[in-house]
């Protein structure tokens, strides 16, 4: 005769894995963070720099896409969402979480993809510049920044990094850049395509049009307050905006003689 305790426990067992698995396939990553996974090669070991709550990684394991994956956040919050996250997902065997800032959180070899999403332009930018010998040893970046992307870019290309492609999205009407390096030698050498996104000109992304027209229409009002100032730092900034804002309108035209 079969326990009542172990009926109960098998129950339990039961109910929670049906749980778990109902969250599983019903996983729905926002839409630049599933841009994010597509940049990541089948089989990659991946370290994911600021993990929030780790929804990334346990897309990655629970497709196949990554065999491993280190997550890291610099915050003992977010890390411990991110473990209750990975616990019920099922995966703690195979997503390793740990606190510590930017690349101090692998070792030398460890990972060969780096995924680092959600922050500032300069941020990343300082993330991968003190990494040292370990980003020397990345095959692969993937970036999303939430601002100051142009700078990013062109840091990128002036430290050893080409773009090998990029991706915008409109998630909750808001557009998010993605941007995937490798080492080697950028082909493009103009700066305004560099800074804006050479593969993004290069496939004629349909979202360009609208990123262009955001940052044009945001200078142009820029630059009309800054008439209102006779200081010279502000007249150069105002050049420089000036001149900006017009390299951008011929590249904005270029995309429009593409779209008729």
């Amino acid at each position: 005769m079969v326990s009542k305790r172990f009926l109960t426990g098998h129950v339990e067992n039961t109910k929670t894995y049906t749980v778990l698995s109902q969250r599983l396939s019903v996983l729905k990553l926002p839409e630049r963070l599933r841009s994010i996974a597509g940049f990541i090669p089948a089989g990659s070991t991946v370290v994911d720099i600021g993990t929030d709550h780790a929804l990334l990684p346990i897309y990655l394991v629970k497709y196949g896409i990554a065999p491993k994956v280190i997550a890291g956040d610099l915050n003992a919050g977010p890390l411990e969402a991110a473990q209750k996250n990975v616990t019920e997902a099922g995966f703690a065997d195979k997503i390793n979480l740990r606190q510590g800032d930017g690349f101090d959180i692998i070792r030398p070899g460890e990972a060969e993809l780096a995924v680092i999403a959600g922050m500032g332009g300069s941020t990343i930018r300082q993330i991968v510049q003190n990494a040292g010998e370990k980003a020397g040893q990345i095959k692969q970046l993937v970036l999303q920044p939430m601002a100051d992307s142009g700078h990013l870019r062109e840091w990128l290309v002036d430290n050893g990094w080409r773009i090998a492609d990029e991706d915008l999205v409109n998630e909750d009407g808001r557009l998010y850049e993605v941007i995937s390096a490798v080492p080697g030698t950028e082909e493009t050498t103009d700066r305004t395509l560099i800074s804006i996104g050479p593969r993004l000109f290069d496939k004629k992304h349909p979202l360009l049009y609208e990123l262009l027209t955001g940052e044009i229409d945001k200078n142009r009002k820029i630059i009309s307050e800054m008439e209102r100032s006779s200081s010279v730092d502000t007249m150069t900034k105002r050049q420089n905006l000036l001149d900006r804002t017009e390299r951008l309108e011929w590249v904005l035209k270029c995309l429009s003689n593409v779209r008729r």
